[in-house]
């Protein structure tokens, strides 16, 4: 271990000890209990509820982010008989895409309750560089803060502690409504069936030009001639993997639409889904291609038979498909080069 990695950890160690816990309660002060009076209606609810809020007062990130934190809190009620709800509005409502299947987490706005009396708003965020250290840290969070004698807490978080049991609470939590499963339906039967394809997946965030990742944040595309470059290595790593898997076609999913578009036209066992590529903490109410693509996206990839995630220079390891693959237990590796 080098000196300035060992300076980070003795860093992050004095956050998990001493300084986050104080951030996660500023934010709760300084950016949601503005929503929050004394003279607010009360709380309606008998039994202690537990919130998952994605209502656009705070950046809630992409629906993998989303998806985790719910999991992860959703779990986390479960087995300490807490009552577990969604309140997922922002930027659309949840319920125009999956709808609950084993549990039913949905709560009417009227429902939700903003006296300060009765509610309290609790935000828990996530950090890669320690995970381990970060969700032990999490769970720690979880307890204190979902044990505070509030009729509602209303959960602001992305935590994973229970990431690895993901695939287990989403089929408790969702199925997709009707008319999307017949979209799903449709493009795995170009596919050939559910277990039947692979899937490839890349995020390059800025550095292809063609994706904005934040509303305010000035796009950081790489020279030209790096960008090609780039792409020809993704191709290259596309074209291994179907050297050793020959016999079935290959899904692949991007946030970059020159990259789908440069992949297909070199390669004719390339599958694309169709739609328009955004974020969803960008991307507003009305984009409804944008947020259906998402879930089409997500949705089709949790039924491919393999995943692959492609990490090369300047490109971002999300967890996106990572997600989609855990929904239905099949293996993922991530290809580094």
């Amino acid at each position: 271990m080098t000196i300035q990695e060992l300076i980070r950890r003795v860093k992050a160690e004095f956050n998990y000890r001493f300084y986050n816990k104080y951030r996660f309660r500023r934010v709760v002060r300084h950016r949601l209990m503005r929503y929050y009076t004394a003279d607010a209606p009360r709380a309606c609810n008998e039994q202690k509820q537990v919130i998952a809020m994605f209502d656009g007062r705070k950046r809630h990130g992409g629906l993998a982010d989303r998806l985790r934190g719910l999991a992860t809190t959703y779990i986390f009620c479960r087995e300490r008989g807490l009552d577990f709800r969604i309140h997922f509005v922002s930027p659309f409502r949840l319920e125009e895409y999956l709808e609950p299947n084993g549990y039913d987490w949905r709560i009417a706005p009227e429902e939700i309750c903003y006296n300060s009396c009765d509610a309290r708003p609790v935000y828990i965020s996530s950090s890669n560089r320690y995970p381990e250290r970060d969700k032990a840290f999490q769970r720690k969070m979880a307890e204190l803060f979902f044990g505070e004698e509030y009729r509602q807490l209303h959960s602001y978080t992305n935590m994973r502690f229970e990431e690895e049991r993901f695939g287990e609470a989403f089929h408790e939590l969702f199925r997709p409504q009707a008319w999307l499963q017949e979209l799903i339906d449709g493009e795995l039967t170009k596919l050939g069936g559910a277990g039947n394809f692979l899937a490839v997946s890349t995020r390059f965030m800025e550095s292809l030009g063609d994706f904005n990742e934040s509303a305010d944040r000035a796009a950081q595309a790489l020279p030209e001639a790096e960008q090609e470059a780039l792409l020809a290595r993704c191709s290259e790593q596309l074209a291994r993997i179907h050297q050793e898997h020959p016999d079935q076609p290959i899904l692949v999913t991007s946030d970059s639409g020159r990259f789908l578009a440069y992949v297909t036209a070199r390669h004719p066992y390339v599958c694309t889904l169709p739609g328009k590529i955004g974020h969803m903490d960008v991307a507003g109410a009305g984009e409804r291609e944008v947020h259906t693509k998402t879930f089409l996206d997500f949705l089709v990839l949790a039924e491919a038979a393999e995943h692959f995630y492609l990490v090369g220079p300047h490109m971002y390891r999300g967890n996106f498909s990572r997600r989609a693959a855990q929904i239905n237990n099949r293996p993922f590796h991530e290809i580094y080069f």
